[in-house]
């Protein structure tokens, strides 16, 4: 997320909101949001980063946020839509931190089938609420806490579309054909779309310049009124992403988690919605992410960990080195968006007037690892309050059960004006 130095620069992203041009416009619309969010977390003692800083006190900071205040701005008029966003962070220890950032800003004209867009703009393809493989123009965090507005990647883009059959074209980072992060490519994407029936059915393309090129379809079909059943399958060529690397020596001078490079890649979803007349809502999906670390190499994981955290007996006097090669264990937990490859995700949510509560649970059928979640909202006409509470466990040599934290607990209240 890029930090703005200068209050002349956050400055800018809200007057943008406000010019001349928006507000003589007819169809201007100019809208936005203020949100407070308070977090509490409890430190995992069984994590590698525990260990590492139980053994060199001041190793590692987590950089924990403890409290953030942030105000969208929303602007949309004459074809020219943007979003911007401000935000206070405080972190463990007081520190503090003031950012902002363009989430959206572009333009579009077209004229009946067709459209044309060019900008920072967000683009999401893909069915399936905990897993969206073919979300391949942008892949946003999914199952946070709390709901933010993703942020936008430079592109342009040429769309055609009638009552049942859309076609998309889209050239994302055209700036960044020098770039060495994967992330941020250059790309071409397609999408192909039509609606027949209750079912929709669409098909992906993607080429990147360093990743090359991927192949995906999805499906979603409304059964009955109180159903859905989505699927998602993608094929990619070629995924970089961080593994071990092939030194066999225990304690190494540098991270030995490097990018590698996986060759005929799959990841594939499928899910199902119910919700009843009285709006209890049933959600069930189960994916397999095949750019995530295998069985073998998380037993490999664990096993590491055990030798580096026994290595302390036999060889006091490199306990810094020691320490820091656990530490960079950790470093495997964002290897890909999903921990394990096959997943299992359940949730529960149910609408009572104002009010939702809810219970999910990520399930890791290879470790028997999972993530739970509790939460309750309240949403009023223009204020909403969430809270809620999220505990990672499992078996000891579960992967979930050895992140950094234990347990988040956070509560936020927005207030849409």
């Amino acid at each position: 997320m890029p930090d703005l130095k200068t209050p002349a620069l956050a400055s800018l992203l809200a007057a943008l909101l406000c010019t001349p041009a928006f507000a003589r416009a007819e169809d201007a619309e100019v809208s936005g949001q203020m949100r407070g969010l308070v977090n509490s977390y409890t430190s995992n003692s069984a994590s590698p980063l525990a260990i590492a800083n139980q053994l060199v006190p001041g190793l590692s900071s987590k950089n924990t946020q403890l409290g953030v205040m942030e105000t969208e701005l929303r602007a949309r008029g004459k074809g020219i839509n943007a979003v911007a966003t401000l935000q206070g962070q405080i972190h463990d220890g007081g520190r503090t931190q003031a950012t902002a950032w363009l989430n959206e800003l572009y333009g579009s004209l077209g004229d009946g089938a067709w459209q044309f867009s060019a900008g920072k703009k967000t683009i999401a393809w893909d069915v399936g609420y905990g897993f969206r493989p073919n979300d391949v123009v942008a892949q946003e965090k999914r199952r946070s806490l709390i709901s933010t507005t993703v942020i936008g990647k430079p592109l342009a883009s040429l769309e055609y579309f009638n009552a049942n059959t859309s076609l998309s074209m889209v050239w994302v980072n055209p700036g960044h054909a020098a770039t060495t992060d994967i992330a941020d490519e250059q790309a071409l994407a397609a999408r192909v779309y039509h609606h027949t029936g209750g079912v929709d059915l669409h098909g992906f393309g993607r080429y990147g310049q360093k990743s090359g090129g991927s192949l995906g379809a999805a499906a979603s079909w409304v059964a009955t009124d109180e159903m859905e059943i989505h699927g998602s399958l993608r094929f990619m060529k070629k995924n970089t992403g961080l593994r071990m690397n092939a030194d066999t020596s225990l304690l190494q001078r540098t991270s030995p988690w490097q990018n590698n490079t996986q060759n005929n890649v799959v990841q594939a979803m499928l899910g199902a919605n119910y919700t009843t007349e009285s709006q209890h809502s049933f959600f069930l999906e189960a994916w397999w992410d095949g750019t995530a670390l295998s069985d073998r190499e998380w037993q490999d994981w664990n096993k590491r960990n055990l030798a580096l955290q026994g290595s302390v007996n036999y060889l006091p006097q490199m306990q810094q080195v020691i320490a820091y090669n656990l530490a960079w264990q950790t470093q495997a937990l964002s290897a890909s968006g999903n921990i394990r490859r096959k997943n299992v995700f359940a949730r529960w949510s149910w609408q009572k007037n104002d009010w939702q509560p809810s219970l999910d649970i990520l399930w890791t059928p290879e470790d028997n690892g999972r993530i739970i979640t509790a939460a309750l909202g309240w949403q009023g006409d223009r204020i909403s309050i969430n809270g809620g509470l999220r505990i990672y466990g499992g078996p000891s040599k579960a992967i979930l059960a050895q992140l950094p934290d234990s347990k988040t607990a956070y509560v936020s209240a927005t207030w849409a004006f």
